[in-house]
């Protein structure tokens, strides 16, 4: 009977131990997760890119928009590569993919979560409560000073048993449950029993009643510890939107180094026709020999032109591998990245509301502001410690034994629970530092972690507005650059046709025309250079926004039940 209540009271008092909220197991890695997508190879079309560029006046509708499901996610599918020579066709959204999964900044940043979990789960661990084991043996041997001792030489054998169980109490206070049993053998007369057994249950409880109790002071650790963990989420969610980003810039310059390299090679072909006319008019007289090295100058220079254009376009490419870095792709490997993907060939105009919408969105949505919020909040938890350790330290301690005293060692234990023989103490312990000057400065150390916690946040929140502003001002000028280069580009092209005809009628010079197909080539790459940093800036202002994830329907799940992961797909 004495075990099987033993076993009951210790099963009560351990569920007496409170745990938060259960954050389950995190996995050491995060998952790059992607929908089910058509056929193998095929090129879909990108949600991101011409879809969304038609609706980026309506910024708020797409910010509001809700996450995209996932409907059973592929762990890492992409798109097969598929080689054309020593050229690499491919997407914007099979870099996306291939960023997500392969990125070094992304899987070094995926660990932050997991980790800053385990945080939590350490901190919550200080509510378990804990067994506790304890045996000796002894043994006395010493001459009797006394004919009291009832023996010449007085001789005992003892051998103490106790365990337990002892917790932390929410609201800071300590207990201990512990039955303890002692054996005792002694050479003396007038020691009865003779050996006895010594059986004792015991319950003591300590609670602060000032420094260092509540709930709230208690559980600071765990609160911080989720606060780190919401910190740890909001810092991987950027440097996952500065991977995407990062990307998509590097994409599309990938796209206005191939437009150079077309259009200097166009301009190249040109110029050599040009030279081939005006060799064969020189040598029937009809041209002076400067044209011809006018024209040969013009072929030379778009040479020289064309292999700095092929050093850029590999340049890029090399670039985007790095950031990809798909075991596929190694950048030892002279296959060139090609872009499968052009910029929308109309850009929506950007209107004033715009900015209202991409504000709000922003202060919604950007993981930094997060941050600073859970910051200022890390600051008010210390804050309410420290100001709670001020306080003097005045302890209550109380005990309640239940003893039972037997030769046989089953009597000694039935007896402790007929409660004939207890004893209990109440105790109070007062402990007030002269001066406190420690304590105190510690106090005033976090209001002024809090206070510039607070100033922190706005500024936070001021530099995110200022790069909305920003990220709506440039889309703006990159839409009027767009329509302004194409009009260039076509001016240039009606030159060039005017030329030409000028030329074969007598009427103009040669350099005139190797002016003009050179100033053609130009306004090609200054017009794919416009509708680049467009699509650009389309990506920056959901950067800014803290949608750049959603914008290329990318979310985060912080999955309790397994690793953390990237779900969806570009």
């Amino acid at each position: 009977m004495a075990v099987a209540l033993w076993a009951c009271l210790a099963a009560v008092l351990s569920g007496c131990a409170w745990r938060g909220p259960s954050i389950a197991a995190a996995g050491d890695r995060v998952l790059a997760s992607y929908g089910e997508k058509g056929a193998p190879g095929a090129v879909q079309p990108r949600t991101g890119s011409g879809a969304a560029a038609t609706a980026t006046a309506d910024a708020a509708a797409r910010a509001a928009r809700p996450l995209p499901k996932s409907p059973g996610p592929l762990a890492g599918f992409v798109d097969p590569l598929t080689k054309r020579g020593d050229r690499v066709p491919i997407t914007l959204e099979g870099c996306l993919r291939r960023a997500l999964a392969n990125n070094l900044g992304v899987q070094i940043a995926r660990y932050g979560p997991p980790i800053a979990r385990a945080a939590v789960r350490e901190a919550e661990a200080m509510f378990d409560p804990t067994w506790f084991l304890n045996n000796a043996l002894g043994r006395m041997k010493q001459e009797a000073g006394s004919f009291l001792a009832g023996a010449d030489t007085l001789i005992a054998r003892q051998w103490d048993f106790a365990t337990g169980l002892e917790g932390l109490l929410p609201t800071g206070g300590t207990w201990q449950v512990a039955q303890d049993w002692t054996h005792l053998r002694t050479s003396s007369t007038f020691f009865q029993p003779n050996p006895q057994y010594d059986a004792d249950l015991m319950v003591s409880l300590s609670h602060p009643l000032l420094r260092g109790a509540g709930r709230d002071v208690t559980r600071s650790p765990i609160v911080l510890a989720r606060l780190d963990h919401s910190i740890s989420v909001a810092d991987f969610k950027i440097r996952l939107m500065d991977a995407v980003l990062g990307v998509e810039q590097t994409y599309w310059d990938l796209v206005v180094a191939e437009t150079q390299v077309q259009a200097i090679d166009e301009a190249l072909r040109a110029a050599e026709e040009n030279l081939r006319i005006a060799r064969r008019r020189f040598e029937e007289g009809k041209d002076k020999r400067v044209v011809v090295s006018l024209a040969e100058a013009a072929a030379t220079s778009r040479q020289a032109d064309l292999v700095s254009a092929r050093l850029r376009l590999v340049q890029t490419s090399d670039r985007l591998k790095r950031l990809i870095n798909d075991p596929e792709l190694p950048l030892a490997e002279p296959a060139v990245l090609a872009a499968a993907e052009l910029p929308v060939a109309e850009p929506a105009p950007v209107v004033l509301p715009m900015l209202q919408a991409a504000v709000a969105a922003a202060i919604e949505n950007r993981p930094e502001i997060q941050q600073a919020e859970s910051r200022l909040a890390q600051a008010g938890v210390n804050e309410h410690v420290a100001r709670n350790q001020k306080l003097p330290q005045l302890d209550l301690a109380a005990s309640y034994n239940l003893s039972g005293l037997s030769a046989d060692a089953d009597r000694a234990v039935n007896k402790q629970f007929e409660t004939r023989w207890f004893d209990w103490s109440v105790r109070l312990d007062l402990s007030v530092p002269i001066g406190n000057r420690a304590r105190a400065a510690a106090h005033e150390r976090s209001r002024l972690t809090e206070s510039q916690a607070v100033r922190t946040r706005e500024d936070v929140r001021q530099q995110v507005l200022l790069d909305v502003s920003d990220a709506v001002r440039n889309l703006a000028a990159a839409e009027e650059a767009v329509r302004a280069r194409r009009a260039a580009r076509q001016a240039a092209e009606q030159v060039v046709r005017d030329e030409e005809a000028f030329v074969s009628a007598g009427a103009a010079l040669l350099k005139d025309l190797l002016d003009a197909q050179r100033d053609l080539a130009d306004a090609k790459v200054r017009e794919m250079e416009a509708m680049a940093a467009y699509m650009v800036g389309l990506a920056a202002l959901e950067r800014a926004q803290g949608t750049l994830l959603e914008f290329n329907d990318i979310r985060v799940v912080d999955d309790r039940s397994g690793p953390e992961a990237i779900m969806g797909g570009p």
